[in-house]
């Protein structure tokens, strides 16, 4: 018999797999988080079946999708067989809970694999949950926004308060992109589409064991995505922290970031310079490439923090006039501890 689960308690559970059964570019677009992608149909299949489907009838298009499966079926069966050892629970999923996972599901109950669920609803229930959480649940968190002029250490406090336990979004981490000019230099691998990145950020807060979360002050596009208006709007509507430190621990932070990113991602620096024309000027902007082609990284550091960074996030930092809390430190060490038991104290 076809056992069913719905997206609210199969997120519940411990010890369970999620698997994808939609085509690739599917699976790529947006998918529940964790799961891995065991594909029915390739995309290249999908677009010959659904050609049928729609120039001749449904029954040649079953025809040709069944006899395009039966070939992948003993090692989908193996590989979920081993899967099942494994695991509690494997959940099978396809995009609205239709012939694609029941499929798959039937065969494996007939083959006597019973730790597996056909998601009810598929994807698009998974990404409706998601969306109704970031719309009506996140009002029950407070957001401590950590703002400060570049250099200050703003995603070095962020990890360090993660290793100690603290609840914390890093959305440049999730968006995979610093949110600046320069901002995809220090991240590998390709960004998530915005589907995956509200995702993303719903198993942060899900998962999260407080009520408190501690975020980087940001705009809402990072990168090719865009924080969610409710997100966004909850870190505006939340608590203001003002981290300084001196303009020489501002360039060493930079330099520590950037350390292992010199030199082999010059062309990217570049790039990105000639994005500043507008904003600096031809002459300045040529000045800096000269200088990042002799290695001289610490005036480029310095230039763009005087002319271009410290000028715009000045302008972000004085919306928020009355701050919650100021932490000016000479060691960066100095700032955990008070940003957890500022934290603790709101919770």
């Amino acid at each position: 018999m076809l056992k069913v689960i719905d997206i609210e308690k199969a997120l519940t559970r411990k010890n369970v797999l999620f698997i994808d059964v939609r085509s690739p570019s599917e699976f790529e677009d947006g998918t529940i988080l964790g799961s891995i992608n065991m594909p029915i149909l390739d995309d290249e299949e999908r677009a010959i079946v659904g050609t049928i489907y729609r120039k001749e009838n449904p029954h040649e298009a079953t025809l040709k999708g069944l006899s395009l499966v039966s070939t992948k079926l003993p090692n989908i069966y193996s590989t979920i067989k081993k899967y099942s050892m494994e695991y509690d629970e494997i959940v099978i999923f396809c995009w609205r809970g239709g012939m694609r996972s029941k499929s798959i599901c039937n065969l494996l109950n007939m083959l006597n694999i019973d730790n597996v669920y056909q998601l009810k609803g598929g994807y698009k229930s998974y990404r409706k949950y998601v969306i109704d959480f970031l719309e009506d649940k996140v009002e029950q968190y407070k957001f401590i926004m950590i703002h400060g002029l570049t250099g200050v250490g703003k995603t070095h406090i962020l990890d360090q308060l993660e290793l100690i336990g603290e609840p914390v979004l890093n959305l440049e981490k999730l968006a995979k992109n610093s949110g600046s000019v320069f901002g995809d230099i220090v991240f590998t691998g390709k960004p998530p589409t915005q589907k995956m990145f509200e995702s993303l950020i719903f198993h942060v807060l899900y998962s999260s064991k407080e009520k408190y979360i501690f975020v980087e002050s940001e705009s809402k596009r990072i990168g090719s995505v865009q924080v969610p208006e409710s997100i966004y709007r909850r870190m505006v509507n939340g608590y203001h922290i003002l981290i300084k430190t001196t303009f020489e621990n501002r360039i060493e932070v930079i330099l520590k970031d950037y350390a292992n990113y010199l030199g082999i991602n010059d062309s990217k620096i570049i790039a990105s310079l000639n994005h500043l024309r507008k904003r600096l000027g031809n002459k300045a902007v040529n000045d800096l490439i000269d200088k990042v082609e002799q290695k001289d990284y610490t005036y480029v550091i310095k230039y763009l923090m005087e002319h271009y960074y410290d000028p715009l996030y000045n302008y972000s930092i004085q919306k928020y006039k009355n701050y919650d809390l100021v932490v000016d430190y000479e060691k960066i060490e100095e700032v955990i501890p008070i940003l957890s038991d500022f934290g603790k104290s709101i919770s």
